[in-house]
């Protein structure tokens, strides 16, 4: 478990370049491209190169006026160059890794790869694909309770304050991955930087790790009401899913809540949660 203000990346909220190394069940998770994969995805880049250098073959041709072609077409290898190589180390996304669906990220704490990085040591290349739900880990490495904030109420009486003294267990919807888990008392918001919406209330915002950037900003809402957990998937990029016990998966339409019964998981993009009896 990460110590208070251990710096994360701010795109993905995964610990940071330099802070500890990511155990391997999260670079597990990050399925590895194939070579294929990164061949395709260099060819890609490689190719809208020399796609923007078409100009200054045409100018050195005499197919378009020299004087301007070739200025023009070195302005646009240049943009294009800077563009790659910018897109490259804050997101790992090239234009060749997104039409192929891979990303590339630090191979050790998988994040983007930053400044000074180049593909090769030290960088991988991951696949964006979904993953079929896995059995958590025995132990988890961190707690995400999803509290309502109590309202203030009136003064009771002595009787009900000697009973309110009394402690009572109040059984709440418990969703876990091996590494993260979260108790979903009320309801509670999901994604990598969950934002309620205008004069919403919610009773926890959960902020979950994603360096493959598959769950949206804010991506799902829970709900639980104390027999059954409710999915309402928020109008997602790569969707939300209920997997029930026998492996069937059903997908949350936007808005529309649909239940999430213990024993099978709930996957919001490339994480997928086992739905615990509470």
């Amino acid at each position: 478990m990460l110590a208070p203000g251990a710096p994360r990346c701010d795109r993905c909220e995964a610990p940071a370049v330099g802070s500890r190394p990511v155990t391997t069940a999260l670079l597990a998770s990050l399925a590895p491209a194939s070579s294929s994969d990164r061949t395709l995805a260099a060819a890609l880049d490689v190719g809208l190169v020399v796609l923007a250098a078409v100009p200054v073959v045409l100018g050195a041709a005499g197919v378009w006026p020299p004087a301007v072609a070739v200025p023009f077409g070195l302005v646009l290898v240049a943009g294009v160059a800077v563009l790659l190589v910018r897109t490259f180390r804050q997101t790992g996304g090239t234009p060749g890794a997104l039409l192929t669906r891979t990303r590339y990220v630090d191979a050790l704490v998988g994040t983007p790869p930053g400044p000074g990085r180049w593909p090769g040591a030290g960088v991988a290349s991951v696949r964006l694909a979904q993953r079929r739900p896995t059995p958590p880990a025995p132990v988890a490495t961190s707690t995400l309770l999803a509290t309502p904030t109590p309202a203030p109420a009136s003064p009771a009486p002595p009787q009900q304050v000697q009973q309110a003294q009394q402690p009572q267990h109040v059984p709440v919807a418990v969703l876990t991955d091996g590494a993260e888990r979260i108790e979903v008392a009320s309801t509670a918001l999901l994604g990598r930087r969950p934002r309620p919406q205008p004069n919403e209330e919610v009773g926890a915002v959960v902020q979950l790790t994603d360096p493959t950037r598959s769950v949206s900003s804010t991506h799902a809402l829970l709900s639980w009401d104390g027999a059954t957990l409710w999915l309402v998937d928020r109008g997602s990029t790569n969707g939300s899913w209920v997997v029930r016990a026998d492996g069937t998966r059903q997908r949350a339409e936007a808005g529309r809540p649909i239940a999430a019964p213990a024993g099978g998981g709930v996957q919001l993009g490339n994480r997928t949660f086992r739905v615990e009896a509470p």
